[in-house]
């Protein structure tokens, strides 16, 4: 690599992020239209990618993890210590709910291509992890977890489930079980890849790929008992990791503890989590994008509104509402009537760009919520980026 290009910081940052979002890209759109097999595709081509990634990194400008070489290993200790920790846990709750065979092969063949696969994705993202967080998270630690955190969440998961998720129980279970834990699990491994470097990172993150790839037998937790122990024992860990790197000389310490505190890093994770469970419908109200006309010119395509879960009896006519049809897609309109069909209440709703009503009423179980608030235009973002990887 030309050393005036290694060198430019501006060309390091677009290189690594560059090469995160093509990986990410490739495995979540591109790989499916290349004509081989999916064996090729995911225990070949893929660890390749990581491989890629991971090389670029090693030959990219080294840094000195913030900690030092004095706190290192401490850290890759403690990173140890709570992926343990976290672990014993699981197991623990498998004795109270069940255990059951793990879905993958082991055969010595289904061993060694499953370690490829894990272990090529572990140290190519732990490996950009590390050089990322490090260029940002000296100055400005607070923003630089929280945004490599995101960031890594997001390339740990299928790019369709996160597009997919709605406000339905399949969805805010895979919230609790999979996306909190998820971003939990990458804000405390990237804290410690500005502490301990890109082996912190591995350490933890490694102990609990190995606990579910690599154990024949595994817990059958229930999803709220693996949500919370996937998103708690991140966090106690992101405060103890914190507390060795406020330990600083007296005249650097006073600041440290106002930016760091500990109740700083639990009011992001709180907020963080707030606003996932707002995304989903976790609370009373939760956002919708309208992404068709029907309802021109009142609500237009790319509009994000604001659904309030509301009793079905303080619903009137001339009110928007949302509701589920029979294919289970939810549909924004407004209610033009209220009849009453066999002694039961329904809607008669109707696009307001639309000549007819629509042709089923709506009972009340199928209302989902009132619209309260729109906020023009901000939903096309949202859009483009589910047609592009959707196809539509």
């Amino acid at each position: 690599m030309d050393l005036s290009i290694r060198d430019n910081p501006r060309y390091n940052w677009l290189l690594v992020l560059g090469l995160l979002a093509a990986i990410y890209l490739l495995i979540n759109l591109g790989l499916r239209h290349i004509p081989i097999s999916l064996f090729a595709r995911t225990y070949v081509v893929q660890p390749l990618l990581w491989g890629l990634l991971a090389w670029a990194i090693l030959v990219l400008p080294r840094y000195r993890p913030a900690g030092g070489l004095r706190l290192k290993t401490i850290i890759i200790r403690l990173a140890l210590m709570i992926g343990f920790f976290q672990v014993l846990l699981y197991a623990i709750g498998g004795l109270f709910s069940s255990f059951g065979r793990s879905p993958y092969s082991f055969t010595p063949t289904g061993v060694l291509t499953n370690l490829v696969f894990v272990g090529s994705m572990l140290v190519g993202m732990e490996l950009s992890r590390a050089w990322l967080i490090n260029r940002l998270g000296k100055k400005h630690t607070f923003l630089a977890v929280a945004f490599v955190a995101v960031l890594y969440t997001l390339l740990s998961l299928p790019l369709a489930r996160i597009t997919g998720l709605r406000p339905e129980l399949a969805s805010i279970t895979y919230v609790n079980s999979t996306l909190l834990p998820a971003l939990a699990e990458n804000m405390l491994a990237s804290l410690l890849a500005l502490l301990g470097g890109p082996l912190a990172a591995i350490a933890y993150r490694g102990m609990l790929q190995a606990f579910w790839w690599f154990t024949p037998i595994l817990p059958n937790l229930p999803w709220t008992f693996k949500g919370l122990i996937g998103v708690a024992v991140p966090i106690f860990g992101l405060m103890v990791a914190n507390s060795f790197r406020t330990s600083r000389p007296r005249h650097r310490q006073a600041r440290r503890e106002r930016e760091d505190s500990p109740a700083g890093w639990i009011v992001t994770t709180v907020v963080a989590v707030a606003i996932i469970w707002f995304a989903v419908g976790l609370f009373p109200v939760h956002p919708t994008t309208i992404i068709s006309g029907s309802m021109r010119p009142t609500l237009d395509v790319g509009d994000v509104i604001i659904v309030s879960k509301v009793s079905a009896d303080t619903i009137k006519a001339g009110e928007i509402i949302q509701f589920r049809e029979a294919e289970g897609i939810t549909t924004v309109h407004r209610v033009v009537e209220i009849q009453e069909i066999e002694g039961n209440m329904v809607f008669v709703t109707q696009g307001d760009a639309n000549s007819k009503p629509d042709t089923d009423p709506v009972i009340p179980e199928n209302v989902v919520g009132k619209v309260i608030f729109n906020i023009p235009k901000i939903g096309w973002a949202a859009i483009v980026v589910k047609g592009f990887f959707t196809g539509g």
